[in-house]
């Protein structure tokens, strides 16, 4: 029994000693790091969150008098937080990229800085209602790039925080924003409009909501008891449009249709472009 105290002594003895000498690494650099991040939900009660590296905006949800939106991407930084500020560097990714300065959006790049004191930041870009977006969907691409502040050191990562969850991965250094305004004919108007507003063309349908008050919802409810888009009210939201298009052509403006031609109305709504033949 003594014999076994001493060993089982000897062996504990040895056990402390190989743990004290152990070497365990850290990851320590004084390198700021920096990646695009966007949260797309999270689980309720939970840390867990699900992350993309795109944004779809479609100005089909917006009111007719809106001409733009600003929207944002949100980097994030690793490391340690500064007490000043720290700018840092952002391109567009031309590859990457259909839209077109000056038309379809406009961003400043020279100014983003992440603030003192924060760990993050937003790269603010103002997008422009333009008529191609009824046609085709444009794309902006942002990419981060190392400058002496930040390093990009995630290229791509996981799109949850969920450390046993398998997930797809998105990218850390690029952003991607798209755009359309991509509308399909309402069935009520396919089936009575014509009668009134003529052929159907996106931007036709554009301005008699303008012009008669009306959204994408009124048209989805019309015809039920309640909806503004009623059969009965044609007549005068026809009127309506055929008043504010000849205003808009009196007055030396004439408002032209998807195809480039003037917009013109059913034959008993007719506009009357004589000036311009």
């Amino acid at each position: 029994m003594k014999w076994k105290n001493i060993l089982w002594g000897a062996g504990l003895c040895f056990i402390l000693s190989a743990c004290e000498k152990q070497d365990i690494p850290f990851f320590t650099t004084d390198d700021a790091g920096i990646y695009f991040q966007r949260v797309t939900s999270y689980i309720y009660g939970s840390t867990t969150e699900f992350y993309a590296d795109s944004l779809s905006y479609s100005f089909v949800s917006a009111q007719a008098s809106v001409k733009s939106v600003m929207l944002a991407a949100t980097v994030r930084t690793m490391g340690k937080v500064a007490d000043y500020d720290r700018p840092f560097k952002v391109v567009v990714d031309e590859a990457g990229t259909t839209a077109v300065e000056g038309k379809h959006y406009e961003l400043d790049l020279d100014t983003v800085v992440v603030p003192a004191g924060a760990s993050t930041a937003s790269v603010r870009v103002r997008f422009y209602r333009t008529d191609d977006l009824m046609e085709r969907t444009v794309r902006l691409a942002l990419r981060l790039e190392d400058n002496e502040y930040f390093k990009c050191y995630f290229p791509e990562y996981k799109n949850t925080s969920a450390y046993t969850a398998t997930g797809e991965m998105i990218h850390g250094d690029v952003f991607a924003f798209s755009l359309s305004e991509m509308y399909t004919e309402p069935s009520y108007w396919s089936m009575f409009g014509g009668s009134f507003f003529g052929d159907w063309t996106p931007k036709k349908y554009l301005v008699v909501n303008a012009a008669c008050g009306l959204t994408p919802a009124d048209w989805s409810n019309a015809g039920y008891a309640g909806a503004k888009v009623q059969y009965g009210r044609f007549s005068f939201f026809a009127m309506t449009v055929q008043k504010y298009l000849q205003e808009q052509a009196d007055a030396g403006t004439p408002v032209s249709d998807s195809d480039g031609k003037y917009m013109q109305l059913a034959p008993s709504y007719a506009v009357d472009y004589s000036r311009y033949e």
